[in-house]
Formats: C-alpha cells, structure tokens, sequence
C-alpha cells in the first residue's frame, strides 16, 4: 500500500484472480440516501485495487443519479451484460466452468453486490448468469457489511457457497432437460405429431445440442411448440438440431480414421487433410465415439444413436493406442513400441535395439547423438545401452554402435534373405489355409445370427402390428426399444463376420504374381527416402535385434503380423495369421 492509497484500507485485501487477468468495473450512483460513496470515488477505489493486484481494466461502466426500481433504466448496466453475454458463453458443465475460470481468468469488480440488482433476487439472477459464464465477480465491500470483517468474509463465503449449490442446480436441470429431447426416438408419440412423415424405425432422431461433430452437419427438425405462459416463443414452434452425415466431409473425416489406423500421426493427418484450423482439435477428433455411431453426454453412452463412420474396431484399436500413451505420462510401464517417440521417430530402428552384453538379460538401447565440429569432427548417431550410460559402465560394458551401419545391415539382410520369393513361397498354402479356416468359421457363426436376427425381425413386426391395433402404449414401445436395440447389435455383428469371411476361389490359390508385388512393394520402400514407410515395413518384419561385442541377432516375423500396416496385392491378404518366427546373423 502507498501513500497514494487511499480506499484500500477499507475493501476486501484478497484477490481472487490472478495479475494480468482482465477485468470491467461497474458503478452507480442512485442518488438516494443508500448511497455511500459516490461514483468517482467507486471508480477511484476499483482502480487503486486493480492496481494493487496487477490487474487490467478494460473498462468502466457508470450510471449516475437515477433512483430506478429495475435495471431496466440502467444504460450501462444494461450495456456491460449484453458485451459480456455476447463474449462470454454459458457453461453449464461445472467442471468446464471451473477450468475456464483457471484458464481464461475474467471478472468483474463493483462496490457493493446491490450494484448487480435492485433487489436480492435481481441481483442473484445477474450474478448467477455472470458465473455460469465463468466470470469472476469481485464485490469490493461485501454486502453484509456488519462492521465486523471476519464476519462480513464469512457472510460472503456463505453467500458464494449458495450460488454455487444454485448453479449446479441450473445445470443440473439444463443436463436433465437435454437428455430427455436426446433420447427422442422416432416412434415417440409426441415427436410423430409433428413429424408424421418420418419413417419408424425406433432409432434415435439423433438430436445433439452444441457444436456436431466434424463429418455431421446439423438439420433443423420441430420436437414440439413452446408453451410458457409468457415470453415471445410463446406457441412458436420449438426447433432443434438433428445430426446426419455431411457428405462434403464423411469421406475426408473416414480417411483421417484410415490414415491414423495405418500410423499415420496427427501432424501426417493435418497436412493431408486439413479438417481443423488447430492440431489439438484432432485429439477429440479421435476419442469420439461418435464415429462409431455411439453419443456421449453426460457420461452415459447413448448407443447406435448415428450412422457409424468407422468399424468397432478401428475406434477400439485408437483408445488402446491412447491408453498406452497415456501411462508415459503416469510413469507407468507401457508397451516400448506404442511410445509417442518412437512411432513418431525418424529412425528405422528406433525401439527395436536392445543389449545383450550381460548374458541372461537385455536392456533397451537408446539413440544418442554427438553433433560435428566444423574441421574436426562429422556427426556421429549411435546406440547405447541405457544401463550403460546410467550406470557409468559399471554394471555393463557394452560398446557403442553405429545407428547408420545397423541400418544398413538390416535392410540388407532383409533384402536379401528375407523379401524373396524362395522364402515366402512356401508360406502361401499355410497363408490360404489360414484364410479358409477363418472364413469357414465366420460362415457358421453367421447362420446361427441370422437365425437369431430373423426371429428378433419378426417380434418387432409382430409389435407393430399390435401398436397400429391397440395404440400407443407404454409398455409395447419399451418391448420394441429392447427388440430394436437387438436387432442392431446383431445386424453389426453380421456385418463384422461378413467382412471375415472370403472367396473361396480368392483363397484357394496365392499365385507368384501377387506374392511377387507384396514384395516389391516392401522392397521398394525399405530403399527409398521415405523413412516413415521403411519403419513401418521393418517393423512388421523385425520383432527385436540383439547385440552384443560388436555382432547382432536379428529376429524377425513374417508375415505380417499386424494388420494395420498390411497393404492387400490381389489375392494375397494374409491378416490376423500367427506370425512365424527365426533368426538372422548379422
């Protein structure tokens, strides 16, 4: 406090924001014998303490000498809510509000909190509109001003703890109404009212408030009239929001799902695509279950509510990735190849060295880099073992080796004894009667769906029949809504199978032709510049490299054993087959 200070001896000393943060003051002066301080001296006092706290005042809002009953006559009040509503969306989440508040500080000072409002009630409605918003508000002099501060601060913790209880209430209520229009399904009576042309099928409408998913487009559909007693939306049709496939994006946002699916990173996927203006959108992107056909709000899991864009399976394969990725970031152990430095590094090899200079054990083995100096020395790339560097070479002794020779060596090896047509012919039968075998197994387990999904089909026929006879009725729409749910979790795991299952004439025979082009395609990429493509093949086919004195093992596994990286060349498709496995001297 300075010399200069002249209120601050008599407002609140906290602060709840934090320096930097921007706030608007507002003051007024009623002119009526309530007045305390008049409004240069409220703006006087709200300056002295933003700059007490280093705080940034954007602006000053004052309405002078009107004795008023509503804030209706309030010009600047009236003024600083309307650029603060147009600013400053509803949050009705608190743990998002909470968060905005953290990462978007912003509020608003006034002396006292009757400044808000005329009456207690006027005043709480703005307040608690504010604070949705995720405003601030700082009230400089608390408005129980009993003479006693201890009891004035715990008057105001009170008064904040009651207007938190209201606005977890508010968004309770709001979460409670919007569940209720999402879950509108097609064969709700009230829906079909306005909607009699809609087909029946039982499906959700697939209403969603907010912002629709990228790869959706929202169509306006009406759910009902408005029917409060008063307001303008009186009797006014109630229009919402229904999500369908945007077909100017479904095929780029099914893409995005490939490429992610075939390694590619978020940064590959942007500079492909472009669907987000910014890279952290593609985070949601991919953790949406939307695209699987599944809605989440609230925490409940609104299934089959859309059109699935992408197979279980391909969404289920992304949340493990993530789920891995995200036990680095708990210091918990995870899968070594999963790591987000390794897929995304530019070095073949990285993840797959390991030590073995200790007989019995094996340590990773890191890539260190000792840069050049100009007329001495070049660059030089390496492995190391990691127990090595962190023990100071005492608990091993093993040597350096060349990140560029091991390379080399692997690539040629793999060229040369393993991508050849001797080596892999032998493996076409095993690969066709792998193929057939599952293929068979998807036939029965077909049959035996559709009998189940026949007999589902004919009890929901069966219901609607007896809803077109009897009418509406509760407990008719309940055994349809379950019938109906079955009939979709059996029709996509019919789909599934089919997507199992073969030609029998596509795998009775893997000709030399394709097995000729699956190798040309990875020999190509293991000699080209693209090392992102040479990684991938090398680690399909190598399952670790062992070294030790100055020599190595290679194992490696072929075929491919996971079918994510798995190009298709005719006939030759063998996927989800258990990988073989030998050694390589290098």
């Amino acid at each position: 406090m300075t010399s200069d200070d002249r209120y601050l001896h008599i407002m609140r000393q906290d602060c709840p924001l934090p320096p930097g943060t921007h706030v608007v003051i507002y003051c007024r002066d009623s002119g009526g014998q309530e007045q305390d301080r008049s409004v240069s001296q409220q703006i006087e006092a709200a300056r002295e303490y933003c700059h007490h706290h280093n705080l940034v005042l954007d602006h000053t809002y004052v309405d002078e000498a009107k004795v008023s009953s509503n804030t209706d006559k309030r010009n600047q009040l009236q003024e600083m809510l309307a650029d603060l509503r147009r600013n400053f969306k509803h949050i009705n989440d608190r743990y998002k509000r909470e968060k905005a508040v953290q990462e978007n500080p912003f509020g608003v000072i006034f002396w006292k909190s009757n400044r808000l409002g005329r009456d207690s009630i006027e005043a709480t409605n703005i307040k608690t509109d504010l604070r949705l918003r995720a405003i601030t508000i700082i009230d400089l002099i608390t408005s129980a001003n009993t003479g006693n501060s201890a009891i004035d601060s715990l008057i105001e913790a009170f008064q904040q703890w009651q207007d938190e209880q209201a606005l977890d209430e508010i968004s309770e209520n709001a979460k409670r109404g919007l569940a209720q229009i999402i879950s509108t399904r097609d064969t709700d009576a009230e829906f079909r009212k306005y909607n009699p042309e809609w087909p029946m099928t039982g499906a959700y409408v697939g209403i969603m408030p907010g912002k629709i998913p990228r790869g959706f487009k929202g169509i306006p559909v009406q759910i009902g009239i408005y029917s409060r007693k008063r307001g303008r939306n009186t009797g006014e049709p109630r229009i919402v929001q229904h999500a369908v496939p945007d077909p100017d994006l479904w095929d780029r946002c099914y893409l995005a799902w490939e490429m992610r699916r075939s390694g590619a990173t978020y940064g590959e996927v942007h500079k492909a695509l472009k669907l987000f203006k910014n890279m952290n959108s593609y985070d949601t992107f991919f953790s949406n279950p939307i695209y699987i056909g599944n809605f989440d709000y609230g925490g409940k899991i609104y299934e089959n509510f859309l059109p699935p864009m992408i197979p279980k399976e391909w969404f289920e394969a992304e949340q493990k990735l993530r789920e891995e990725r995200a036990k680095k970031l708990q210091g918990k152990k995870m899968n070594r190849s999963l790591e987000p430095r390794r897929v995304a590094s530019e070095h073949l090899l990285s993840g797959l060295v390991v030590c073995g200079h200790i007989d019995g054990e094996e340590h990773p083995m890191n890539i260190e880099h000792i840069p050049g100096e100009k007329n001495k020395r070049g660059s030089y790339t390496f492995f190391m073992c990691t127990v090595m560097k962190n023990s100071r070479g005492v608990e091993c002794q093993a040597k350096r080796m060349s990140m560029k020779s091991l390379d080399k060596t692997v690539i040629d090896n793999l060229l040369a004894y393993v991508l050849t047509m001797d080596n892999l012919r032998p493996l076409a039968a095993n690969i066709a009667k792998s193929i057939e075998e599952r293929s068979n197994d998807a036939g029965t387990r077909m049959m035996a769906v559709e009998d189940k999904l026949a007999e589902v089909q004919k009890s929901l026929d069966n219901i609607m029949d007896a809803i077109e006879k009897m009418g509406y009725a509760t407990h008719l729409q309940q055994r349809y809504d379950n019938r109906k749910r079955e009939e979709e979790e059996l029709l996509s795991e019919l789909q599934v199978l089919k997507a199992l299952q073969a030609n029998r004439k596509q795998i009775s025979f893997i000709s030399d032709e394709a097995l000729e082009g699956w190798i040309e395609y990875m020999r190509t990429a293991l000699e080209s510049e693209n090392k992102s493509v040479a990684r991938r093949i090398i680690q399909q086919f190598v399952a670790k490299i062992v070294i030790k004195e100055g020599t190595g093992t290679l194992y490696y596994t072929f075929p491919f054993p996971d079918e994510l990286y798995m190009p298709s060349y005719g006939n030759l498709d063998p996927r989800g087959l258990e990988p073989l496995t030998s050694t390589v001297r290098l």
